[in-house]
């Protein structure tokens, strides 16, 4: 289970570091407000948009994430249990 939430956590900070003004934006003030709506609209976007499976989008694209976060969190648990 923790796996899981350390790749979902590392993918949500992956999608604000490289995209940017994801979850946090600036409002009309200019105060910086949480925006947890627009993360579940960039999942949602690969079920809409054929792009977010092109090899330029993997690091954004919440799915391929998960499995290649998942390929290596095996290796490196396989890797350390020798």
């Amino acid at each position: 289970m923790y796996k899981y939430i350390l790749i979902f956590t590392l993918w949500f900070l992956n999608l604000e570091l490289s995209v940017g003004h994801i979850w946090l934006r600036p409002n009309v003030n200019g105060d910086i407000i949480f925006a947890p709506k627009n993360a579940i609209n960039v999942i949602l976007s690969t079920f809409k948009m054929k792009e977010m499976w092109y090899f330029n989008m993997w690091d954004i694209n919440i799915f391929i994430f998960f499995g290649i976060g998942l390929s290596y969190s095996y290796l490196i648990l396989e890797f350390l249990r020798l």
